[in-house]
């Protein structure tokens, strides 16, 4: 018997373009985003993670640090949610 994965997520794939700046991922998410908005009707969505690579402009590794000098590895948002969509059906 097979098992067939039943994700319903979308995953979009920027390997493609290799090492670019993040104002250009940036710009790259806001438009992905936009498409699948209009082009597939999707409104709402859950539990997203975005994992962010870091490396230098030659595409070396390197450690995100904070001023004081410690390893970021998770950033927790903090983008406010209006009060009629703060619920978890």
């Amino acid at each position: 018997m097979s098992r067939k994965r039943k994700d319903t997520a979308v995953l979009i794939e920027y390997r493609g373009l290799g090492t670019i700046s993040i104002d250009e991922l940036a710009h790259a998410l806001i438009e992905d985003i936009q498409a699948i908005k209009e082009e597939f009707n999707v409104r709402f969505c859950e539990n997203v993670r975005l994992r962010i690579p870091v490396t230098n402009e030659y595409g070396e590794p390197l450690i995100a640090r904070r001023d004081c000098g410690a390893r970021v590895n998770k950033i927790d948002t903090f983008h406010y949610r209006p009060f009629c969509l703060d619920y978890d059906p």
